[in-house]
This record gives C-alpha cells, sequence and structure tokens, in this order.
C-alpha cells in the first residue's frame, strides 16, 4: 500500500521549519511520497501574497537537496478561485484510489476544521497528521474539537493503517520561526539563515519581500 503525504500552505516563503516538519513526517511515518501543496487563494487568510508562481517555484528549489521523494504540486495555483483542502483531496484522491493519505497540518489550523468547506466528507479521502505547534497544545486541542473527531484520534503507534479516515498526532521538533518573522527581516535587508541558500538566491533575483 503505498503512502503519501500532502503539506499544503501558502509558503511565503517556505523555510526550514516547513522542511523539517515535512522529513520529519516523511521518516516516521515511512511515506512513499510527500507533496508540497503551495496555496493560491487560502480561504482563512487575508493577506498579501507573494504571486503563487514565484512561491510554487522557492518550494521547487526548496525540495530539492531533500532524503526522500518529495514533490511540489501546482494544482491549487492553477485552479481558479479558493484554495479549499476538499478540493485538493479529492484531486488526490482520484489519482491515488489505492493509497493512504495523509493530510499533515497543524494544531492550531486544525482547531479550526469545523470552519473548513465541507468538512465532514474530508475524513472520506484522506487521514490527517496533527502536528504540534506553540500557538496550541494537543490537550487545548481536544477541547474545541467535537465528540466525532475526538473518536478517530491516535497516536502513530496505534494507528490501523486505514487509507483514510484517522487523525494522527505527531509531535515534531519545533524551529521558532514563521513566514512573517522571516518577511520582515528579508524587508529590513538581513537574509534570514531559516532559508535554504537557493532560496535566498531566488528571492533576490526576483526583488521579493521588498514590503510587507
Amino acid at each position: 500500500m503505498k503512502k503519501i503525504g500532502l503539506l499544503g500552505g501558502t509558503f511565503n516563503p517556505i523555510h526550514i521549519g516547513h522542511l523539517n516538519i515535512a522529513q520529519a513526517v516523511y521518516d516516521n511515518f515511512k511515506l512513499d511520497e510527500l507533496h508540497f501543496i503551495p496555496s493560491k487563494i487560502p480561504p482563512h487568510k487575508n493577506l498579501g501574497l507573494t504571486p503563487a508562481r514565484d512561491r510554487y517555484e522557492m518550494v521547487k528549489l526548496a525540495i530539492e537537496n531533500m532524503k526522500g521523494n518529495f514533490f511540489v504540486s501546482d494544482f491549487e495555483i492553477r485552479k481558479k478561485g479558493v484554495s479549499y483542502t476538499y478540493l485538493t483531496l479529492k484531486h488526490f484522491r482520484k489519482n491515488y484510489p489505492d493509497a493512504q493519505l495523509f493530510f499533515v497540518t497543524g494544531t492550531d489550523i486544525f482547531a479550526t476544521i469545523q470552519t473548513w468547506n465541507n468538512w465532514t466528507k474530508l475524513f472520506e479521502l484522506a487521514n490527517f497528521i496533527v502536528i504540534n505547534r506553540k500557538e496550541l497544545s494537543f490537550v487545548e486541542l481536544f477541547t474545541k474539537l467535537p465528540e466525532n473527531i475526538l473518536s478517530i484520534i491516535r497516536n502513530l503507534d496505534n494507528f490501523e493503517n486505514t487509507l483514510y479516515g484517522r487523525v494522527v498526532i505527531f509531535k515534531a521538533k519545533e524551529i521558532d520561526i514563521s513566514s512573517t518573522q522571516i518577511r520582515n527581516l528579508l524587508n529590513s535587508g538581513e537574509i534570514s539563515s531559516f532559508l535554504p541558500k537557493s532560496v535566498v538566491e531566488y528571492i533576490r533575483k526576483k526583488n521579493l519581500y521588498k514590503e510587507v
């Protein structure tokens, strides 16, 4: 059975925190592939984004030296309209009907699951891997979730290997940096050590993040 991880986000820009989480999930869940999926128009973020194609190209550069089968998908940036996870999961389920799909997200984002488009149907398409975030602990997360979600939460060691329908909590080593902080560093003329060298070079070449 093929195991495929899906990591969505604005990646504005992608940084080592994203890469470290992706590598940890890939290794610990013994994935066959992990796909980064840059959003074009995320439903929960109202901010001025760097053009989607630039964010896609930066992810493509960032994953070149990762250990494993890492890919970047342009599915969401090619689509018209808002980047809904439901439509993305339908796309990947259609392409990989017999694979285990794992959608990776953080505790702070997963806490809002009941506001997502077609949220109850998401668990008919994929499993979820929920990563610890300093903004919201696992204990706090559990108080925000309905009973039908709490009943399908597992740890990695008691996950039943289903194609979809489970939420697996996973504690990863956190990097205390955000894309917002990195944009501020770049805007002030500093080059952040939290970015792959190839991404820094791309930002310089394209003259990105001069204004935040």
